[in-house]
This record gives C-alpha cells, sequence and structure tokens, in this order.
C-alpha cells in the first residue's frame, strides 16, 4: 500500500472517530445557548427608584400594622434599576443545567420521582419541565451566577429590596402580589394564583401589573439575602445586599400561613435539600 493512501486512510479514521464527539459538543453548545437566550429574554426591566419598604400598614386603610411579628419596620430604600426573571426556572431548565455541569438530578427530584407511598403519587405531576424547580440555596445561586457568567452579565439572585420593590409593582402598596392585589379563598373560582399545595406550570395566571409572574403562590423564591430579625433597623438605604451573614437565608412568596402578603419575611438553611424555588435578576450596570 502507497504511503500517501495509508495517510488518507489514518486522517479519515480519525475524522470519522472524532465526528461524534464534535457533534456532541455542537449540540450541548446549542442546548446551553438556547437556554441563555431564552433566560435573557424573560427578564423584566425593573425601574429603580425610592420606596417604603416594610410594613406599611400604618401607611393606610385602619392605620394597623400587617404583620404581628416586629422583623418588618418600614425603612426607606433607594434602588439602581435591574432586571428580574418573569418565571420562576423551571425543571426542564435548571435539569438542563445540571446536564451541563455533569451532575445528576436533585435529590427532591430523584426522591419525589421514586417515591412509592401512594398519597405521594399527585406530587409527580409537580416535576413536569414547565413546573417550578425546587433547589437548595446553593444551586439557585450557582444556576443564575453561572447565566452571568456565559453571557457576561452581572446575573444573581434578587434581594430581599428588589424582590419586595418588584412584587409590590415598583413599591407601591400593594399587600398582595397578584394582578389585581387582593387575597382569595383557595377554593375560590375566581382565584388567580396557585397555592403552594397545588402548583401549576409557571405563568399559569396572570402577571402582577409590573409584569412578573408567580410572585405570590406557586412556590416562593429563594433571595441573595441572609436572613437577620434586626437587619432592618440598621440596612444601608441604598441597594441594602442583606446582614454579611447568617444561618438562614430569606424567601419570599409562600403560600400558606399568612406569608401571601408581599411584606412578610420568611428564611431557610441553604443547603436544604428539600430547598425553595428561585428566579435570577441582572443588577447595574445593565447590558
Amino acid at each position: 500500500m502507497k504511503k500517501e493512501t495509508l495517510v488518507k486512510i489514518t486522517v479519515t479514521a480519525l475524522v470519522l472517530i472524532s465526528l461524534p464527539g464534535c457533534h456532541d459538543e455542537q449540540k450541548e453548545k446549542a442546548d446551553q445557548d438556547t437556554l441563555v437566550r431564552t433566560s435573557l429574554d424573560n427578564l423584566l426591566m425593573v425601574q429603580g427608584g425610592e420606596f417604603q419598604m416594610g410594613d406599611f400598614g400604618r401607611l393606610v386603610g385602619e392605620k394597623l400594622p400587617f404583620n404581628p411579628d416586629p422583623d418588618t419596620p418600614l425603612h426607606r430604600v433607594v434602588l439602581s434599576d435591574f432586571r428580574m426573571g418573569k418565571y420562576r426556572v423551571t425543571w426542564g431548565e435548571f435539569n438542563r443545567w445540571l446536564d451541563f455541569q455533569g451532575r445528576e438530578k436533585n435529590f427532591y427530584y430523584r426522591w419525589t420521582m421514586n417515591n412509592k407511598d401512594h398519597d405521594f403519587q399527585s406530587d409527580k405531576v409537580y416535576m413536569g419541565n414547565a413546573y417550578p424547580a425546587t433547589v437548595s440555596w446553593k444551586d439557585a445561586r450557582a444556576y443564575c451566577n453561572w447565566l452571568g457568567q456565559v453571557s457576561h452579565r452581572n446575573m444573581d439572585l434578587p434581594t430581599e429590596a428588589q424582590w419586595e420593590y418588584a412584587a409590590r409593582s415598583r413599591g407601591k402598596l400593594f399587600m398582595f402580589a397578584n394582578a389585581d392585589n387582593k387575597n382569595y379563598f383557595h377554593d375560590d373560582k375566581d382565584r388567580n394564583y396557585a397555592s403552594s399545595s397545588d402548583k401549576q406550570p409557571v405563568g399559569s395566571f396572570p402577571p402582577n401589573p409590573l409584569g412578573l409572574y408567580d410572585m405570590m403562590g406557586n412556590g416562593k423564591d429563594w433571595l441573595k439575602d441572609w436572613y437577620s430579625a434586626d437587619y432592618y433597623n440598621i440596612s444601608p438605604e441604598k441597594d441594602p445586599q442583606g446582614p454579611r451573614s447568617g444561618k438562614k437565608k430569606s424567601v419570599r412568596g409562600e403560600r400558606g400561613s399568612g406569608h401571601t402578603l408581599t411584606i412578610i419575611r420568611n428564611s431557610s438553611k441553604p443547603d436544604s435539600e428539600w430547598g425553595s424555588e428561585f428566579r435570577c435578576v441582572e443588577n447595574s450596570p445593565l447590558k
């Protein structure tokens, strides 16, 4: 066999061997680009401004506080512009991100899908690709930070101040973060939000007046801040970021136990496998 022919055969063989790998890499890159593009397209511009954060009950109606817990004293906050995800991150998006990281599905997903208890079977519908993902705080923040790294943007979880400002449609005196600022009984046929015990695909109900979906019900949102009961008394006025350290992370938007109000604070351990839902924000300077 001639030397030239042998070289051609060898080169052709190497190309054929490498083709499947190249195809897989190209597909993963395309999938990643699609996820990033969709996530960025779903960011809603929130013009910054000044608002009174916390329990504004004494400013309206009967001039009585809404929250019996003293951790929400009213205080002035000034926020820079930011963009917030209109929807919570879904299982389809989160699980695809795990694939990109070479990781298996998270504990909550695997436990739910593998559970054999007949009383638990109905919960499996909440694991569909269009439903909000339930993850640990660490994974939620890692997802948002990754989104920022690959898109070269300043991405993170929302701060408590950003979340409340957005839930109240730029700081208006709204008690509830659904479309009409009203609360409903659980079985009310006109109810326009999903409870956390009856989750729906993201965006199933109308958004709040600002254009954000599921800021009330259908799970809850992890926030960037550590939780501290007295933080509102010492927080800076401009773009507060929460305490420097703590044991639990702030959570907002939970349905149940009186947590439907836009001002009510909640918290959870950041490494909790049972987790919460989440959405991302792009901070100033915006691109």
